[in-house]
């Protein structure tokens, strides 16, 4: 019997451990601090251990306990390095969703020393788009052509008839990530011209793209793009920029956000404020002065404008406590985020990953655009789209590491075709699938 350590209980845990559930021979073990989302992660799954536990802080406990020949870590990325090195000196193989952090990228040799496999960036982004990219780059390079621009873009979004709200979202990932993405620095590359945007000012630089079937979306730069070119082997091309995609309206909300420093993580005194009075401290207005007309004046808005309409719809206009005594302004959003921002019983969301190639080929006039389409819908009353498409690849990764299928020691991210051969022939096998288009211009 092959033992599986599933560590964390999420959003995205359930489709993975079902998976690894339904495989014979496999014993499944899951670490949470929470009894509840550990019941909701196994229930209907025959034989799966639950260890009610800090998983981040016992990782190595656990380990050392249940000795699992595979560890798929689901916790946030300030626990990726921890685990890596719990594994490197158990010589146990770990998969991560999570972007690869320097401290376990500088125990690459370690582990390919140690003859072990750790697959990192194995999600849906980072992960289905790297492998998506990864097919198309090896097919283009067999077919003699060179890449000049790559784009990829990807969103998770209430689908169409669960857009209920004045935000154009719901979370279906932690409120705390998605006000951490919101400060995030990022850069691209166009024509050759390297662009930075720190501290969320990739949100004042959005563009519209259409996706075929279903409208029109806003689009703004996710982190820094270029190392990808390395990565990804195509140091001749042009252009490069990784996307995320929101409906818009979007980023000028948080572009006025982040003006009035709402993500901010410095410690406030908030004893007796309500949220209007904590907007108006955050604006900077007097005591006592109208905080919808000094809200439009610094931010240089009509009251009846879409941001306005979003501040007052989320309660930021309230005259209701703040209900903690102290905490930053990120707390306050935090709060108000995962309150309002949530998907009703049976309602769908909806991830879009969209990858584009455009490259030339020697000996010919005319350049190609390929271009692989994901669009997948959640279940309703089952798994949403996200944690499908998040939990999946780990999972199938891992039971390939057990058969052995992926064998190749040292750590990676999902761009070689040992990984991303395997994983997306059962991914479309699942039904998540892209359409795969070429067409020259």
């Amino acid at each position: 019997m092959k033992k599986v350590l599933v560590l964390g209980a999420g959003r995205v845990s359930r489709p993975c451990v079902d998976y690894l559930g339904r495989l014979e021979g496999t014993v499944i073990h899951v670490a949470d601090v929470s009894e509840e989302n550990l019941r909701q992660t196994v229930s209907g799954i025959p034989g799966a251990n639950i260890h009610v536990c800090d998983a981040g802080s016992q990782g190595g406990r656990l380990i050392d306990e249940i000795g699992p020949d595979i560890v798929i870590n689901l916790l946030p990325p300030a626990f990726m390095p921890p685990m890596a090195k719990e594994c490197l000196k158990n010589r146990i193989p770990l998969v991560h969703p999570a972007y690869l952090d320097k401290e376990t990228k500088d125990l690459s040799k370690d582990i390919a020393a140690a003859g072990v496999t750790f697959v990192t960036e194995l999600g849906l982004d980072p992960g289905i788009d790297h492998m998506s990219a990864a097919r198309t780059i090896d097919r283009i390079r067999r077919e003699g052509g060179e890449v000049e621009s790559f784009r990829s873009i990807c969103g998770a979004i209430p689908s169409a008839d669960a857009n209920t709200n004045p935000w154009g979202y719901k979370l279906s990932w932690a409120p705390a990530s998605l006000i951490g993405a919101s400060k995030r620095d990022a850069r691209v590359m166009i024509d050759g011209r390297t662009f930075e945007w720190p501290d969320g000012e990739t949100y004042e630089h959005v563009y519209l793209e259409e996706i075929e079937g279903l409208g029109w979306f806003e689009v703004y730069a996710n982190a820094d793009s270029l190392p990808y070119l390395d990565v990804y082997g195509i140091p001749e091309a042009k252009s490069i920029y990784r996307g995320t995609i929101r409906y818009p309206g979007w980023c000028e909300t948080i572009c006025k956000m982040n003006s009035l420093g709402l993500f901010e993580e410095n410690i406030l005194d908030m004893e007796g404020k309500t949220f209007s009075s904590f907007m108006a401290e955050m604006a900077g207005l007097e005591e006592g002065s109208d905080i919808v007309s000094g809200l439009c004046k610094r931010l240089r808005l009509e009251p009846y404008s879409t941001v306005m309409l979003r501040f007052r719809w989320l309660g930021l206009l309230d005259d209701g406590p703040v209900p903690f005594a102290k905490g930053s302004p990120r707390d306050v959003v935090s709060r108000l985020f995962a309150e309002k921002l949530v998907y009703d019983k049976g309602e769908k969301d909806l991830v879009i990953l969209q990858d584009e190639f455009i490259a030339s080929f020697k000996g010919k006039d005319r350049k190609k655009v390929f271009r692989s389409t994901l669009i997948d819908v959640g279940v309703p009353g089952g798994d949403t789209s996200i944690a499908r498409t998040t939990g999946l690849p780990p999972a199938i990764a891992a039971r390939f590491i057990l058969e052995g299928k992926i064998r190749t020691p040292g750590v990676h991210i999902p761009v070689l075709p040992e990984i991303y051969g395997p994983v997306m022939e059962e991914l479309e096998r699942l039904g998540v699938s892209l359409k795969e288009t070429v067409t020259e211009i």
